[in-house]
């Protein structure tokens, strides 16, 4: 993004696989692990499966394992098609030997792709367990695509009580939704981050103004045109081909209707067309999309200094299952070396040390130390 100064590309961060034991394979969502460490499960699991196929337990880790396989394999088209057929089989296999367990009817629905997934499953597996964060995340979706506003509510309120969601994660989405325009709209690309807005916007009652568009959610069709027609923008029909995405973002960006853009740090790696990223201008933890010049250092500046909650950043304040909160203190880092740049180009001592303070802190927690000296050093 040519007109952004200090950006840095998000990191994702996988652990070894050393494990030779059965152990719990969460969804990536939750945990992601070494592709290896996912196939030693696989195994594990499946054999347990051959002892015995009415093992609830080692279905749902089997499954797990293969469906985290596919997700690591997009770059592998060959090993792609097999790990969905492989799913897609233990997603059939396990409904025909357990049909009434809550383990087949959640396998079923989450097996299928969003927007192709039959909805008595997901309520069969609600019904048998009302309260698993799973099959809550999944009412959160579902709620949304039918734009079922009432449900939504009632259900992110629920995953805020149990805790779903990383106290960090949320601190997060708060400062996220601080810094977007009065009834903007902001680009999510993933799970948790859009999660994490969403439950602020609902279980804080905050920020509700703004509308969080998901990058793969807003090219479901009837979705979109539900959305569109409640932000007022001009219906998008155009045949999904190879460009679509593009001509679907711009018109997004540029909409009638003149609503504010912004796409979240988290969702930048989506755009990579330079007639959008071009016009895109960091402002903290989100860039904003603007054919005029904007003078983005002061915006920052207020943005870190004035109206986000960092204290996160330096202490923990409970428990994070996985590397959630560690991965999203990433997203402060393009807008935090960019105050720091400023800070020493502007002879600003404190800022210096108050900058440096803080980068420091997050690249010793993501063990990245020397690449962060080396683009400060630059």
């Amino acid at each position: 993004m040519k007109k952004i100064i200090g950006s840095l590309s998000l990191v994702l961060f996988i652990f070894g696989a050393t494990a030779q034991e059965k152990q719990t394979v969460h969804s990536v969502v939750v945990e992601w692990r070494d592709v290896e460490w996912y196939k030693t499960q696989e195994k594990l699991w499946k054999a347990e499966i051959d002892k015995n196929k009415k093992n609830n337990e080692a279905w749902m880790n089997y499954y797990s394992a293969v469906r985290a396989i596919r997700n690591c394999s997009y770059d592998n088209q060959k090993e792609l098609k097999l790990y969905t057929e492989l799913g897609h089989k233990i997603a059939d296999d396990l409904f025909a030997t357990l049909p009434q367990s809550f383990e087949a009817n959640y396998i079923m629905y989450w097996d299928r792709g969003l927007g192709d997934n039959d909805e008595k499953f997901l309520a069969k597996a609600y019904q048998l367990k009302p309260n698993d964060p799973r099959v809550l995340l999944d009412y959160l979706i579902n709620s949304e695509i039918k734009r079922d506003k009432e449900t939504f509510s009632r259900v992110a309120k629920k995953l805020f009580e149990i805790n779903r969601i990383s106290s960090g994660a949320l601190n997060w989405g708060y400062n996220v939704l601080t810094e977007v325009s009065e009834n903007g709209i902001v680009f999510t690309a993933g799970d948790n981050d859009t999660y994490a807005l969403w439950i602020v916007q609902e279980a804080l009652n905050y920020r509700k103004d703004v509308t969080v568009i998901n990058t793969s959610m807003i090219q479901l069709d009837d979705y979109r045109a539900k959305l569109f027609k409640e932000k007022g923008i001009t219906p998008f029909d155009f045949d999904k081909n190879e460009l679509f995405e593009i001509k679907l973002f711009k018109h997004i960006f540029e909409n009638n209707a003149k609503i504010s853009v912004h796409v979240s740090t988290s969702a930048s790696a989506q755009f990579t067309d330079t007639t959008i990223t071009e016009n895109l201008y960091l402002t903290g933890l989100t860039y904003v999309y603007s054919k005029v010049d904007v003078e983005n250092v002061a915006v920052i500046k207020r943005n870190f200094e004035r109206r986000f909650l960092l204290d996160h950043l330096t202490k923990t304040f409970s428990y994070s299952y996985g590397d959630l909160d560690s991965r999203i203190k990433h997203m402060y880092l393009p807008g935090l070396m960019k105050l720091y740049f400023h800070s020493k180009t502007a002879d600003d001592l404190e800022g210096i040390v108050y900058y440096k303070g803080l980068i420091d802190a997050i690249a010793k927690e993501l063990k990245i130390e020397a690449e962060i000296q080396k683009a400060l050093a630059e």
